[in-house]
């Protein structure tokens, strides 16, 4: 493998040239706004604080990836395999995450405002305090989603779309479900202690 790149500049200059092989970055805090990332392998690399404003990760491979406190706000991650990744207190508001794959990833108090990301998969995933409550014009879409083992304790998910979402054996302690489309949806085996339901919509829903 190439001598990876150690700055933006470089990073542009490998991804102009055609490389997709981009392992082990070290880029913490780099501006990436509208940065081009898609159907690349990043695994392992680490994007602390990185900025991805408007960027396009779709299709790519991050696993392991660090992208804690990053914000990716309105990105392009539909279809992104983020398997046993890291995005502590990160922001994603509004991207797409459309056929995503987060299982085992560490999510704690993420920001995921408004995301679009039906059909993803976040099994055993922890999110404990996350935020998927809807932005001020687009409704958080988590339909048919696999959540199953994650641990969603103290999230907030109201008003959301989790129709036919899988959250069996899931741990919702505490989460805030309140007016959620939950139509179809699995919620065998969950910890469902001190979770708020008021409005939400069950019908067809499993549950014990």
């Amino acid at each position: 493998m190439e001598q990876q790149p150690t700055n933006l500049v470089q990073l542009r200059a490998a991804l102009a040239a055609g490389n997709k092989d981009l392992r082990g970055l070290k880029l913490g805090e780099i501006d990436g706004l509208d940065l081009d990332l898609s159907g690349c392998n990043v695994d392992g690399s680490c994007f602390k604080e990185a900025r991805f404003g408007h960027a396009s990760l779709r299709g790519a491979h991050a696993h392991a990836c660090c992208f804690q406190q990053a914000l990716i706000w309105g990105a392009d991650l539909s279809e992104l395999d983020a398997c046993s990744s890291f995005w502590h207190e990160a922001d994603l508001s509004g991207s797409r995450l459309q056929g995503a794959n987060f299982s085992h990833a560490l999510m704690h108090r993420c920001c995921l405002r408004g995301v679009v990301a039906a059909g993803s998969r976040w099994q055993g995933a922890r999110l404990v305090e996350a935020d998927f409550r809807s932005g001020l014009d687009q409704l958080t879409d988590l339909g048919h989603t696999d959540f199953s083992g994650a641990d969603l304790s103290f999230a907030l998910l109201q008003g959301a779309n989790l129709h036919a979402a899988i959250l069996k054996g899931s741990c919702l302690y505490g989460a805030n479900l309140r007016g959620c489309d939950l139509r179809g949806a699995d919620l065998r085996d969950c910890d469902l202690r001190d979770t708020q339901w008021q409005d939400a919509q069950m019908e067809g829903a499993l549950i014990d």
